[in-house]
């Protein structure tokens, strides 16, 4: 079934109405709602505001990085106060009573420090100057910085913890007391947290202000409000995260006390200590709620006298853009031309353009049916309301016959199938927005099939309500048919690709698996080679630099096998290589590594084993070589170089060097021997 369209008669002049311009009402909203002045206030007073707080952040940083220092150059000066103390020659020759005495007396002179403490290298206290000579004492309450000085043989200032004497936080400068070249003891200068406090007290900071100092692990050493509380504990979790990311900033933060708090800090990167300052927000934004509620007031009764104003200029424009709606709607739906106008003269304009192309329209839309039918292409309306379907000619030439309901096209253009997927989409768009596209099978009225492009979309009016569902309806049989040919192509075509594709991919795997192996194994003695080698060391080293877990090398040298090649032979000398590995495989543990180095060179890489264990397999290595018997050439011996892996080590070669170093030290006092760095 289809519509003619309507042309509608041509409008007589309106009576004349006194209308405005819409320059002009546009031009008293703005007027009225005075925004230029308003945005023009909010951005002074946001630049003004913001000017000022990024002064106060750089003075907080400032004041920061003054307070770091102070905490700085305490603590240097402890540390120069202990190393003075550990060189004492009391503590040269042992005599700890002597040294105690000496002690106490500079603690009383300088005033740096609480105590001083000797402990021995399993951090047992062996002095302690709150304590007399001889009396019972506990270990060293942070074994850590112990073996640290141990470890590192230099000084270390320690984070706070609790002491093994007084049993209340604590902090020591911990440096090592040197004798005949080595660490022999570590003697430790005892810190109370308060001694910072006067540091913290010389900057006069306001009530409201919260400043604190920090040790490297974020442990409160010092703090201006509630110290008692919350010193020995550590500071909030995310503003010592920032810190150990950053050596200073500003933040936003939350304090122990659970104030929201601007805050900035200062990281030392002598020592690793910190200072934060910190302005709780509520104090901060007190001085802008003032100036934000004086200036909102005034916004907000300007806005209103703009908003009357606005209003009264509105219902002039409404009642025009309202005459203008009703035309538009009688321009879509066809129906008879209203008589109405509005009070601005662009409307009026408007209205007279929308009059002609509704003239135009009608023309055209009768010469756009044909085209359709030629091309195969068709309208359609659907008004839920009456239940009634309303297609083009071209639509029902297209199928065959008429379409008055969608109950019509069930059964006989679309089969259950189709049917129920094309109601399901159809609902959706009735029951939302959203327009809809489709291609779907079909059946002439003689039986063709066709292939059809269905596109749908609801139409609302202003309040929401649905008005109809409009689409169109395209022929694409042809274009259907020739895609369908094409994928079946496409289909073969990748089936041999990827048949072909897995056939290549399997081989370049076995390929790249043996080449793999090649490139890590000496074909000689199919030990490792020396790539592998220098891998392994490295992921060692790593280990090692992360974990602390010890390694050791060996490194082997046959003696005189220039001598087995020049007398015996090169097939002689290979065969020895090779028997080597063999004896070398067997002796070593199933956890170490062995490799071929180069020439007759070879490397016996022993994870988690410290020197001590790398000497006695070295030593079980050279007696199995030296008691095995070598074909053609007899007796064959080795000389070993040993280097344990060690944390000041810059790099995995060091350690091969020193057992390089090692093993030219056995060929020179006579070979067939273990040597270590």
């Amino acid at each position: 079934m289809s519509t003619k369209p309507r042309i509608p008669p041509a409008t007589a002049a309106p009576a004349a109405v006194r209308r405005w311009r819409i320059g002009s009402v546009l031009l008293w909203l703005v007027l009225a709602c005075l925004l230029p002045g308003m945005v023009g206030t909010g951005v002074m007073f946001a630049l003004q505001y913001r000017e000022g707080r990024a002064q106060l952040e750089n003075d907080m940083l400032t004041t920061a990085r003054a307070l770091v220092r102070a905490v700085d150059n305490q603590l240097l000066i402890a540390r120069a106060s202990a190393l003075s103390m550990a060189a004492s020659d009391h503590l040269a020759t042992g005599d700890l009573t002597a040294f105690h005495a000496h002690a106490r007396e500079v603690l009383m002179a300088t005033g740096v420090g609480m105590n001083v403490v000797i402990s021995d290298p399993q951090g047992q206290q062996l002095l302690n100057t709150l304590k007399a000579p001889g009396e019972a004492l506990p270990h060293h309450g942070n074994l850590t910085s112990v073996l640290g000085v141990l470890t590192s043989g230099q000084a270390v200032i320690s984070s706070i913890y609790t002491g093994g004497v007084l049993g209340r936080p604590v902090l020591s400068v911990d440096v090592p007391v040197w004798r005949n070249g080595q660490v022999h003891q570590v003697l430790s200068l005892g810190l109370l947290p308060h001694e910072f406090d006067g540091i913290l007290a010389s900057q006069r900071f306001p009530e409201e202000q919260l400043a604190a100092i920090f040790d490297a692990e974020g442990t409160i050493a010092a703090r201006t409000i509630a110290p008692e509380t919350y010193v020995g504990q550590k500071g909030v979790a995310d503003f010592i995260a920032r810190i150990r990311a950053s050596p200073e900033g500003i933040m936003t933060t939350i304090t122990r006390e659970g104030v929201p708090t601007l805050s900035a800090w200062s990281r030392s990167l002598t020592t690793g200590w910190s200072v934060g300052i910190g302005i709780a927000q509520p104090v901060l934004e007190r001085h802008l709620k003032h100036k934000l509620g004086v200036l909102g007031l005034v916004m907000v009764a300007l806005l209103a006298l703009g908003l009357l104003l606005a209003w009264l200029a509105a219902r002039r424009i409404a009642d025009s853009l309202q005459a203008l709606r009703q035309q538009a709607l009688a321009l879509r739906e066809g129906a008879p031309w209203p008589q109405t106008a509005g009070y601005l003269s662009e409307s009026a304009m408007v209205s007279e353009v929308l009059h002609q192309t509704a003239r135009q329209l009608a023309t055209r839309a009768a010469e756009l049916d044909e085209t359709h039918r030629l091309a195969g292409f068709g309208v359609w309306r659907y008004q839920p309301a009456a239940d009634k379907v309303t297609v083009s000619e071209s639509v029902s030439e297209l199928l065959g016959r008429d379409v008055h309901t969608f109950r019509d096209l069930h059964g006989t253009v679309f089969d259950a199938s189709t049917w129920a997927e094309l109601k399901a989409t159809h609902l959706a768009a009735l029951n939302g927005s959203t327009s809809y596209e489709m291609e779907v099978p079909a059946r002439r009225s003689d039986g063709q099939m066709l292939w059809l492009q269905l596109k749908g979309e609801p139409v609302r009016d202003a309040l929401g309500q649905l008005v109809e569902v409009r689409g169109s309806v395209l022929n694409i049989t042809s274009r259907k048919e020739a895609e369908l040919a094409l994928e079946h192509a496409r289909l073969v075509h990748v089936h041999h690709l990827e048949e072909a594709v897995a056939s290549r991919t399997a081989s370049l795997t076995t390929a790249n698996e043996a080449l793999q192996r090649l490139s890590h194994t000496d074909v000689l003695t199919q030990l490792n080679n020396r790539l592998s080698t220098n891998e392994r060391l490295r992921q060692e080293f790593l280990r090692m630099k992360r974990h602390g877990q010890p390694y050791a090398v060996l490194f082997i040298d046959i003696d005189r096998f220039k001598r087995i090649n020049d007398t015996y032979g090169h097939e002689t000398g290979d065969e020895v290589l090779r028997q080597l590995a063999r004896v070398l495989q067997g002796a070593a543990r199933v956890t170490d590594f062995v490799a071929r180095y180069g020439g007759e060179e070879f490397l016996v890489l022993l994870p988690d084993t410290t020197q001590a264990g790398a000497l006695t397999l070295g030593e079980k290595i050279r007696q199995a070589v030296a008691t095995q018997t070598f074909p053609v050439v007899g007796e064959v011996t080795v000389s070993v170089g040993v280097s344990e892996a060690r944390g000041a080590d810059k790099n995995e070669e060091e350690a091969v060097h020193r057992a390089d170093k090692a093993l030219y030290r056995a060929k020179s006092e006579g070979r067939n021997r273990v040597c270590c760095d």
